[in-house]
């Protein structure tokens, strides 16, 4: 989501952070998203639009119970493509879609910017390749997956979806899961799925408290790159 609109639908948790936590992020990361801020903003206004990328980099525990309790539906995990070598998922956390990918291709690669999140996914998942790196420049060549996926991650970004296409061969997908705005999707002929929405499993209250009512991804859509 962009800036303003992270700003408006900061989760309570917001108000554990300070802006000496901004000043904490590891460099790369804070040179990164303070490029998404305006000049002149309150404190409480990038604590609140930079939510998300505190919790990832200064508490990615908190990320991990988040989507432990977030389940994919199975149904969203069987639409996506079936036996193929290379699968990518971008932004992936802890790895709550990539345990999927690993049934379902050769091969997985996880781009992940945490080092935190990165480092519980490797343990996680030792046969998947996890690299650093942002959506909208990654670190791999053209066309190497037959599946490059997200989940709960990204909207109709220009500049992302191209990277994500870049290194999508022709003939593969791109899959994204619980999108922003998937009706822009839909309406520029990416294939979208819905399920009926689900309870999210029994879970701590203060994972309500701190990131608002949970949301299992119900939601799939998915283009084909052309050659």
């Amino acid at each position: 989501m962009d800036y303003e609109e992270a700003v408006a639908k900061a989760p309570p948790g917001w108000r554990h952070f300070t802006a000496d936590d901004i000043a904490r992020l590891p460099r790369e990361v804070l040179e990164h998203e303070m490029a998404r801020v305006p000049p002149g903003e309150s404190e409480e206004r990038m604590v609140r639009g930079l939510f998300w990328t505190l919790v990832y980099h200064l508490e990615p525990g908190k990320w991990a119970e988040l989507a432990r309790f977030e389940p994919i539906h199975p149904d969203l995990v069987a639409a996506l493509p079936d036996s193929i070598e290379v699968a990518v998922d971008v932004a992936a956390g802890s790895g709550r879609l990539t345990q999927h990918l690993v049934t379902r291709a050769r091969h997985v690669i996880a781009i992940e910017p945490s080092e935190g999140l990165r480092e519980m996914l490797a343990r996680r998942l030792p046969q998947v390749t996890a690299l650093a790196g942002w959506a909208e420049s990654l670190p791999l060549d053209d066309g190497i997956a037959e599946l490059t996926s997200a989940c709960g991650a990204f909207g109709p970004d220009p500049a992302v979806l191209a990277e994500l296409r870049r290194v999508t061969a022709a003939g593969g997908h791109v899959a994204l899961l619980s999108p922003e705005d998937p009706e822009w999707f839909e309406s520029h002929g990416w294939r979208r799925v819905t399920v009926p929405a689900f309870r999210a499993p029994d879970h701590p209250a203060w994972i309500d408290e701190f990131f608002g009512p949970l949301d299992p991804p119900h939601e799939l859509v998915m283009s084909r790159v052309d050659g």
